[in-house]
């Protein structure tokens, strides 16, 4: 391996075996600190680093420090060719690229065409009413500047652009509980929902076409809880309709879409909503990113904070080394070779060197 490899599975190494389960990340925090050096701004674990000179495009990179808990994968280990462990793919291995080119950038200022600043957040892997960034794009104004933000979320090293929405509603019917041996002095709300939701499991996968990108919006039926004993006809069952709405519904339309298949009888509770990312593909920087590590462009079938960025007019994309098929598994791993790729990429991106 290259010196530039073993220094980056080293470091991932490192950070895969700190322990950094979501609301336990000060002992993570701490080490980037020690790495990188005393930041810009600081909030609890939010780490901003910002050195800009204001005459060139601001580019940010941007990565979470927390992890899904664990699951007997930490310590981390070296294979040979991958760093294994928790949160390896999900995403160490992004922030131990962070880490790499701000300490490269510190000692190689070279003939700098683009600004850099950095910024590592906790609790992405939790609900986005536990997010620390509405506090950080209302507190920093410097990270309005930026006219690219690049999430280093595993994406197998290619450019992912765009987001889905994610949008959770529950469907209560309801009847009349009674006795099972007499079901019919009772009305069954279970037998109400499998009729009732049978409009939502019907709702076929709609391709979207978007900047040259195709999304793929789906919605699923995730949960049903009901039942008050063996011997019980039920008067109640919830359901809960998962929609992962494309970026050209608004939440309010994905809102009505799903409320427009309420059967009559049942209620409809709105349970959260992250809106989908604006699709950037059009943006000179993400096309110099492209370029510069002959990267592929997909769309993101999923949710990223990259929607946190475009929706406050931040140009953002997901693009790291992790490997999606391994993020949040008890073997999750990054290769080495992908770790080398993603930093290589992003410094000829930065600075039009290879």
């Amino acid at each position: 391996m290259s010196a530039l490899a073993d220094r980056l599975a080293a470091r991932t190494l490192e950070l895969v075996d700190i322990a950094s389960e979501s609301r336990h990340e000060a002992e993570i925090a701490a080490y980037v600190e020690d790495a990188v050096g005393e930041p810009t701004w600081r909030d609890g674990e939010t780490l901003w680093y910002a050195e800009t000179l204001g005459d060139r495009p601001l580019v940010v990179l941007a990565g979470h420090l927390d992890t899904v808990p664990a699951q007997d994968n930490i310590p981390g280990r070296l294979t040979g060719d991958a760093v294994e462990g928790l949160g390896a793919s999900d995403m160490k291995g992004g922030v131990a690229v962070m880490i790499e080119i701000a300490r490269a950038w510190l000692e190689q200022p070279g003939s700098r065409e683009l600004d850099l600043n950095l910024l590592f957040f906790p609790r992405e892997e939790l609900p986005a009413s536990e997010s620390a960034l509405p506090l950080f794009f209302d507190t920093v104004s410097g990270i309005h500047d930026a006219e690219l933000a690049i999430l280093l979320e595993p994406t197998d090293n290619t450019i992912q652009a765009g987001c889905l929405g994610n949008l959770n509603a529950l469907i209560t019917f309801h009847g009349v509980s009674g006795h099972s041996a007499r079901p019919w002095m009772a009305e069954n709300a279970i037998e109400k929902a499998l009729e009732g939701l049978a409009p939502y499991a019907a709702i076929e996968p709609r391709p979207v076409e978007i900047g040259g990108l195709t999304f793929t919006e789906v919605a699923s039926i995730t949960q049903i809880e009901a039942g008050i004993a063996t011997n019980v006809i039920p008067d109640r069952a919830v359901a809960n309709v998962n929609f992962r709405y494309a970026p050209d519904r608004s939440p309010s339309s994905a809102d009505a879409y799903l409320r427009s298949l309420l059967p009559e009888g049942a209620t409809y509770e709105h349970a959260g909503d992250s809106p989908p990312a604006r699709v950037v593909t059009d943006s000179p920087l993400v096309q110099r990113l492209r370029a510069a590590g002959d990267l592929a462009l997909e769309p993101k079938q999923a949710w990223t904070n990259v929607a946190d960025f475009t929706s406050r007019g931040i140009d953002a994309v997901n693009f790291g080394p992790g490997a999606t098929r391994y993020a949040h598994r008890r073997d999750e791993q990054v290769e080495i070779k992908a770790l080398e790729r993603a930093y290589a990429s992003l410094w000829s991106f930065l600075t039009g060197t290879v």
